[in-house]
Parts: C-alpha cells; structure tokens; sequence
C-alpha cells in the first residue's frame, strides 16, 4: 500500500487513452493522461534509439501540493503502458511512495 494515494490509472502510451482508473478521479484524467503518455514518448525519443544510459522506467513531477509518479510498465518504440499514480504530498514520503510503486507496479502486468 502507498500512502496519500489519490487516484491511479493505467495508461496506453501510444493513444493517451485511459486503460483503467481508481480513486478519486476527476473529468481532467482523459486530457492528463494525454499528456502524460506525450510526456512519456518525449522523455524516451530523448535517450536516443542506442539508449546508452539505458530505457525510461518512470517520471515523477512534484508540485507544492501533489506528487504524480509515472511508472513505465512496457515500453515499445513509443508504445506500451504508463502507471500514473496521483498522490497528496503531505501524506506521503516522495522516495517511499516511488519506491513502493515501483515494486507493485510489475503485478499488474501479470
């Protein structure tokens, strides 16, 4: 379990569409997984096709408020699966929550 979880969604990377989503979702999840999945795609056309330090595996943006881990599931030439995880940031240590998220994340592919 990760503490101050808001909302969660599982995003294909390629269209920007919501898999699935939990929690407190608002109307605003279709246009921010759009632009998460942008976000994604750009971040992994940025390591280059050699990929010398190696392929993206999660982005994390913190505000003063929120903290949104993106999580890399599977990754193919711009497409695959995002993990995005909203999370109150007074209710949750930022290293934990990443960490925790990024062992949970795996099961969900299983």
């Amino acid at each position: 379990m990760v503490e101050g979880v808001r909302a969660a969604a599982l995003v294909d990377i390629g269209t920007g569409m919501v898999v699935r989503s939990v929690g407190d979702v608002n109307d605003d999840l279709p246009a921010a997984a759009a632009r998460l999945a942008d976000e994604a795609r750009l971040a992994s056309h940025a390591l280059g096709p050699a990929r010398p330090g190696g392929d993206l595996e999660e982005l994390t943006l913190v505000t003063d408020k929120r903290i949104h881990l993106l999580k890399v599931l599977e990754l193919r030439r711009g497409d695959g699966l995002l993990l995005f995880v909203d999370l109150d940031r007074s209710l949750t240590n930022p290293a934990l929550a990443g960490w925790t998220v990024g062992e949970l994340a795996p099961g969900l592919l299983a």
